[in-house]
């Protein structure tokens, strides 16, 4: 008789042991490239949905260490699952909306990162009506209810570390340099909601400064930044050019400056940005 270690680590996720769900939760996210890639005619349906139910599960958990074990899990299901996970969107949004309102913090960042994924690995899907009316409500309250002085919330992300940053600069040995990765997590999940939304993220760049803080983003000396910034761009451009085009002549140069091989990422997606603005211009 064979024995299904599949089944004998989903039940861990079921234990009361903290240490136990937050491993078992890392370890369902080791075998989502074998579900994707080896199990599809066989095992493919059922065992993703094992990998989203337990998990989906545990993203809700009391416990802030097993969300974020189940979190980050789940944000690996959906980028080795792709577009296979958009039949499941209605289950997956619903579990993350509610996340929002328990999620703090470090964990809520997670979250962030796990909404852009979600954006990024099912593209168009997210784009029907029932989702964005589902998904951008917390989005915007959550945006508008932040404050400056908060470290999470994509938008309020930005000018945070942008403010950070400005005055690292003017004061170098008194101010630390603030760690990039919150700036590059909020730019990276804007592109992703741009890019799967398309028009429906014009309330958002419309209601924010969005393009203001981008325009600093592109000029930022770390080269992961200025990446980021650009991909942004170029989604924001196809999504909702109108936003973007009293903004060229500030965008063009500096894109211009970034055509420089030695940073073969920055350089493409500086190239890239230019083409959608010049497409669309």
């Amino acid at each position: 008789m064979k024995i299904s270690s599949r089944g004998f680590t989903s039940r861990k996720l079921l234990l009361d042991k903290l240490m136990e769900k937050s491993i078992t939760c890392w370890t369902l996210s080791r075998y989502c490239s074998w579900v994707v890639d080896e199990a599809r005619d066989l095992y493919f349906e059922q065992t993703l949905k094992g990998l989203r139910l337990q998990l989906l599960v545990r993203v809700l958990d009391g416990n802030k260490r097993v969300q974020e074990a189940a979190c980050s899990a789940f944000a690996t299901v959906e980028e080795e699952g792709g577009d296979f996970i958009a039949p499941y969107l209605s289950d997956i949004l619903q579990t993350l909306v509610q996340a929002f309102g328990i999620y703090q913090a470090k964990n809520l960042l997670i979250l962030y990162d796990a909404v852009g994924t979600l954006a990024n690995s099912v593209g168009n899907a997210l784009s029907q009506p029932a989702y964005v009316q589902v998904l951008m409500p917390p989005l915007m309250e959550k945006w508008q209810r932040l404050g400056n002085d908060d470290k999470v919330g994509c938008i309020t992300l930005i000018t945070q570390s942008l403010h950070q940053s400005v005055e690292a600069q003017q004061r170098p040995n008194e101010v630390e340099m603030p760690d990039k990765d919150y700036l590059i997590v909020a730019l990276d999940l804007l592109s992703g909601l741009a890019e799967s939304l398309g028009a429906h993220i014009e309330p958002l760049v419309g209601r924010n400064e969005v393009l203001q803080l981008l325009s600093l983003c592109a000029v930022d000396p770390t080269p992961e930044v200025r990446q980021s910034s650009f991909a942004l761009l170029g989604d924001l451009t196809k999504a909702c050019w109108h936003h973007i085009k009293p903004y060229t002549q500030t965008f063009i140069p500096i894109l211009a400056m970034n055509f420089d091989p030695s940073h073969i990422s920055v350089c493409n997606n500086a190239i890239w940005a230019f083409g959608e603005v010049r497409k669309f211009g």
